[in-house]
Formats: C-alpha cells, sequence, structure tokens
C-alpha cells in the first residue's frame, strides 16, 4: 500500500489525517497511526442544533418535529439539517404531523427508476452526472448505498432483488 510507504518516509516531519466510516479499512496502516474515533451525536444534540439554526433563521419550528427529523436522520447532523431545509422549503409554516422531505431520497428514487427503465450509453452518462451531484453535495456513501438498494429492489422482480443482495453484500465491505 503506497500509503504506507509515505507514511514511514515522512514519520516525525508530517501528520497526515484519514477520515473513514469504518476503522477496518485503515487494517494496514493503523500500527503507524492514532485513531481517534467521533461518534453521531445524540438525538438531544442534533435537536439542539436544528433549533438553533431555527432561531438563527428566524423559522418557527416545533420541538416535535425537530425530534422528528433526529430520527429520520438517524442521528447524522448533515442529513438532519438537508431535512430541515428540504421540509422548510417544502412547505412552512411547519405543522407538527408534518412529513420530513429529503431532497437526497427523491433523487435517488429517480436515479433508480431510470436506471431500471432505460439501460443505454445516454442513460448511463445521465446518471453518472446526478452521482456527481450527490458526491458534490457529501452525501454519505453509505446512506447512497442503502437508499438505492432499497429503491431498486421496488423496481425489480424476485430473482433480481436476490442477486442484487448478493452484489451489496460483495461491494459493501
Amino acid at each position: 500500500m503506497g500509503s504506507k510507504w509515505v507514511l514511514e518516509r515522512y514519520k516525525g516531519f508530517s501528520k497526515f489525517f484519514f477520515c473513514c466510516n469504518d476503522v477496518s479499512r485503515l487494517q494496514p496502516i493503523r500500527s503507524l497511526c492514532t485513531v481517534v474515533q467521533l461518534f453521531p451525536p445524540s438525538k438531544r444534540k442534533v435537536v439542539q442544533v436544528l433549533e438553533f439554526i431555527a432561531e438563527q433563521e428566524g423559522i418557527e419550528l416545533p420541538y416535535p418535529l425537530a425530534e422528528k427529523i433526529a430520527d429520520k436522520s438517524k442521528n447524522n447532523l448533515r442529513q438532519a439539517i438537508r431535512s430541515f431545509e428540504a421540509s422548510w422549503h417544502g412547505s412552512y409554516p411547519f405543522t407538527e404531523d408534518q412529513e420530513i422531505l429529503t431532497v437526497w431520497e427523491d433523487d435517488i428514487a429517480n436515479i433508480a427508476k431510470d436506471m431500471v427503465a432505460v439501460q443505454s450509453p445516454k442513460q448511463l452518462y445521465i446518471i453518472r452526472g446526478k452521482l456527481q451531484n450527490l458526491i458534490e453535495h457529501d452525501v454519505s456513501p453509505d446512506f447512497f448505498s442503502e437508499s438505492l438498494l432499497g429503491e431498486l429492489k421496488k423496481h425489480l422482480d424476485e430473482p433480481f432483488q436476490l442477486q442484487l443482495d448478493g452484489l451489496h453484500k460483495d461491494y459493501n465491505v
């Protein structure tokens, strides 16, 4: 692995930071690293951040809705902020029983639908552009992978769903 050589060569002179969702990916270089594990914020912290943003923007955010956003985002602060913004743009003023909107889930659902509908080089190019947009907006690869898997299963027959599950297990280490 090239990064191990670089770390050994510049040991003591430079500091390198690696960021990953799964610490096992750093196994080859773990002996040369100090692992700092950052846990996701608690639901209460996510709600506090959403309330702070709402206050700064002059938006009235009911506490139960903030909790619902935090739950739906699975304590992913970035996803919670995106959901809050999408819901605010979608329908404001808020109601406590309002549906939580996530822009990315809709985009991923459209990508899955397009993948199944037409398989052509042109369609591949269009989907590639949509994927690049998701990457540019820092959509979590795990979130994308799980959402795409679920959406594709909605459009495929049982044998293909099983095949898709196998591929997902093989490529999602």
